[in-house]
Parts: structure tokens; sequence; C-alpha cells
């Protein structure tokens, strides 16, 4: 049995390894030189990076995958049964405190509406990189609930 002091110092053990390993990113999109080009861009930001080409190839990775996903950024428009917006709802549902970013180039917010997207972050493509970057760093940090 694990008195309070080893249960707290375990605790604070485990927070120090969550900062000192890279946040890992799930980015979906449909488009192959998008989705590379981002997931380069975030590597060289220090982000470990996973990819998925649409919705259900995510679920799957989110569902199976050995390492923690921090983030998840998805495009909207997919082919497939479910699109980034399905995709943001299934991840609402399933893994609540999981962090998804929205973007298109094809919508804009206000043409998916306030409503779907539930105060999550939109980007429109093409994307400004290092606004991109920023809100993943401050998604991560309310996460986290670091300052």
């Amino acid at each position: 049995m694990m008195d309070s002091q080893t249960l707290s110092s375990s605790k604070a053990e485990q927070r120090q390894a969550v900062k000192q390993r890279k946040p890992t990113l799930l980015v979906v999109d449909d488009e192959p030189l998008i989705r590379l080009s981002l997931s380069e861009f975030l590597r060289d930001c220090g982000f470990k990076v996973i990819e998925a080409n649409d919705a259900e190839e995510a679920v799957q990775l989110i569902r199976s995958y050995s390492m923690v996903i921090d983030l998840v950024l998805t495009d909207i428009r997919m082919p497939g049964k479910m699109d980034g917006i399905g995709l943001a709802n299934w991840i609402g549902a399933k893994k609540p405190r999981l962090p998804v970013l929205l973007c298109s180039g094809h919508v804009q917010k206000e043409e998916v509406g306030d409503e779907l997207c539930k105060g999550k972050p939109f980007f429109r493509k093409p994307y400004n990189l290092e606004m991109i970057a920023t809100e993943i760093r401050r998604a991560l940090k309310l996460q986290h609930g670091t300052n």
C-alpha cells in the first residue's frame, strides 16, 4: 500500500515525464502535399506528428495508438463516411479532453457555423503556420493546466 507522500511523489514524476516528452499531434487531411508540409513544419517546431488520410483512419489511430495523442488537427472536408466535423464530434464524445483544431480551404467558419465547430479553433487554408503552431501550444497548455 502506498502512503500519501509516495503517491504524491509518483504524480509529480508523471507530470515531469509528460513535460519532458514531445507532444504528439495527429494531423488529418486527405490532401497529401498539405498534410506532409504541415506535418514537417510541426516536426520542425518540436512536435511528434502522426498522420491520417481521413477521419476513419484517424479514429483507428486514436483507438489503437500505443502512445498518447495530445491534439488533433483536422481538415473539415474529406471523403468518406465521416468528415472533420464528424471526427471532432466523435472525439468530443469518446475523448472529451483531447483538443481538436479544425481547418478548411473550402469553407469559412461562418459557413460551417459556430454550432458545428462548438467553439473549436478554425484555420482557413492556406495556413498561417506560425498561427497554427501558436494555437497548438496554447491548446496544449490549457489541456495540461500550465501557463
